[in-house]
């Protein structure tokens, strides 16, 4: 399965892709982190879960993929 998204500007393109690495990023964490590679506490930031932090990122890549993929 290939990827392809393309779009008139080179800059809307690497965000879409930014967004995406990032969600899986967020989602490779979790899984390192359920199977004890790695523990949640690495992740803990001003007071928040290492869960919390993770999901933020997600949903980060998830606003950003959004925003550039609009068609205004």
């Amino acid at each position: 399965m290939k990827l392809t998204v393309t779009f008139d500007s080179h800059l809307r393109t690497l965000s879409v892709r930014l967004g995406i690495g990032l969600i899986l990023l967020s989602l490779v964490l979790v899984v390192l982190c359920l199977l004890g590679i790695i523990e949640f506490a690495i992740f803990d930031f001003a007071g928040h879960s290492g869960l919390r932090t993770l999901a933020g990122i997600a949903v980060l890549g998830c606003v950003i993929s959004a925003i550039a993929s609009t068609d205004l």
